[in-house]
């Protein structure tokens, strides 16, 4: 969870009045994004962050309105032999983007009526038994939308080379835990999204990867997308680096289990096209990867923890940058870090990826090009002036430690990967996160800024139990 720390103060952007967002894509003319202003903003705000963070190579793609408005590729791909970063060439991995592909497959069935969305997914797939733990079955929606309730248990989701990476099945089988009642948590899941790909197999009854190929990857012309790179493609893949001390270390090829949820490889060119499938309600072209209903079922909001924050789409995180409603998803894996972003009321987004996993170049780049580019993301939440006294909010029930909720809550100790802190200030204002939080009501909080709200839920008994930032940001807290 380093990243989450890295992360945080990005991630409470949301409003209760954001909930009603148009489905239209129409846009006004001021949401027209100037491509010169583009190009010149990019990249030296690339070259700043490159610089900073020493990362030696880095890829960047926009798309609006279905076409390309600036495409480039930074630095070295490859240090060693010295070869440039090209954007319709060089290989990343893209990480848990790689969701986002896995639920489009999904519902590009349930587009031709091979899968239902609330349907068990139990009726789809025989191969894996999913534990009767709680009465209500674990549906497909619940998959792509991270309310399924199964554990995050790690280590164990790598293999050690290639040939040990196991089919969808048989990893799957006695990994599959559920914790938690289905519908209730977003809680984010490797474990489901994993299992939908078993889905995707089952249903079509080809391998994951050969469905991605003759169902996205083909029709929209991304010919160097790929889960086990072509020996015909390998030179252009690009190698991962970390800083180590003073160093720039090359980093080994991760291969994982959770195929659908980790191991998609892209060109940027060819995630341009992806881009533009989503953001033209399913097409690019005259190829047609998803139906309109369908890819608006996939960008609507499905849950959320409160009504003031950010929640889900299938498939997709969402977010609000000020006031700006996106849909996004990021990835890491050793050595890369990558990101795609939509907004779908301009018909715009883009793609950013470069090497050093868990950079700030994402997130930098991310708020600061939308709050440049769309007046609607340097908008700010109002902040009470005047709010209840510290004896009425009682911020001490509040305080405490609190862990993911992609902890391995199985394990024995539980496993959790950091620990956060909120704690209570005098004046009846809560600290976390390095802000300043103000009570809107008993169990939601909006930062002193104006940039996000954060929301607790409690437990049958009156007690704080868990705080919620928005999408996939939720932690538990550790009893005291």
């Amino acid at each position: 969870m380093l990243e989450a720390m890295q992360r945080i103060r990005f991630i409470a952007g949301a409003s209760m009045a954001l909930l009603c967002v148009a489905s239209s894509v129409a846009r006004s003319q001021s949401q027209s994004v100037n491509p010169a202003e583009l190009v010149a903003y990019v990249d030296s705000l690339m070259a700043s962050e490159m610089a900073r963070e020493r990362i030696p190579g880095a890829g960047f793609v926009f798309v609006q309105d279905g076409r390309v408005l600036m495409m480039r590729g930074y630095g070295l791909a490859d240090v060693a032999r010295q070869k440039p970063v090209v954007p319709e060439s060089t290989i990343w991995r893209v990480g848990s983007i790689s969701k986002v592909f896995t639920a489009t497959a999904v519902m590009q069935l349930v587009d031709r009526g091979k899968v239902e969305l609330d349907a068990p997914v139990e009726r789809y797939v025989r191969r894996v038994a999913i534990p009767r733990t709680y009465p209500e079955p674990v549906t497909v929606r619940q998959l792509l939308n991270h309310t399924a309730g199964f554990d995050e248990i790690r280590p164990g989701t790598q293999a050690p080379t290639r040939a040990d990476v196991l089919p969808l099945e048989r990893f799957l089988e006695n990994r599959l835990v559920r914790v938690r009642p289905p519908g209730g948590t977003i809680a984010y899941s490797t474990y489901g999204i994993t299992l939908a790909g078993a889905l995707v197999e089952e249903v079509s009854g080809v391998a994951f990867e050969t469905f991605l190929k003759r169902n996205i990857w083909e029709p929209l012309g991304m010919s160097r997308s790929s889960i086990e790179v072509p020996a015909t493609l390998q030179d252009n893949v690009a190698v991962g680096y970390e800083i180590h001390g003073d160093s720039l270390a090359a980093q080994p090829w991760e291969w994982y289990h959770t195929t659908p949820a980790s191991s998609v490889n892209a060109t940027v060119a060819d995630m341009a096209h992806f881009l533009i499938a989503h953001l033209e309600r399913g097409a690019a072209g005259s190829a047609q990867m998803l139906g309109e209903r369908a890819t608006e079922e996939m960008h609507r909001q499905q849950v959320t923890m409160h009504p003031s924050i950010p929640g889900y789409a299938l498939g997709f995180n969402e977010d609000y940058v000020g006031k700006l409603r996106v849909l996004e998803h990021g990835g890491n894996v050793a050595g890369f870090s990558a990101q795609m972003v939509l907004i779908p009321t301009a018909r715009a987004g883009f793609f950013v990826v470069n090497h050093l996993e868990g950079s700030k170049l994402r997130d930098n780049l991310k708020w600061t090009l939308l709050e440049r580019l769309f007046p609607t993301a340097r908008k700010r939440f109002t902040v009470p002036t005047t709010f209840p006294p510290a004896e009425q909010v009682r911020p001490e029930r509040f305080a405490g430690e609190y862990i993911p909720l992609t902890s391995c809550f199985s394990c024995q100790p539980i496993r959790a990967s950091s620990v956060l802190t909120v704690e209570a200030n005098a004046d009846g204002t809560l600290k976390f996160a390095g802000g300043r939080w103000v009570a809107v009501d008993s169990l939601c909080f909006v930062k002193d800024t104006g940039s996000g709200h954060i929301a607790f839920r409690t437990d049958n008994s009156g007690a704080i139990h868990e705080l919620f930032a928005g999408g996939f940001w939720g932690w538990q807290k550790v009893p005291d």
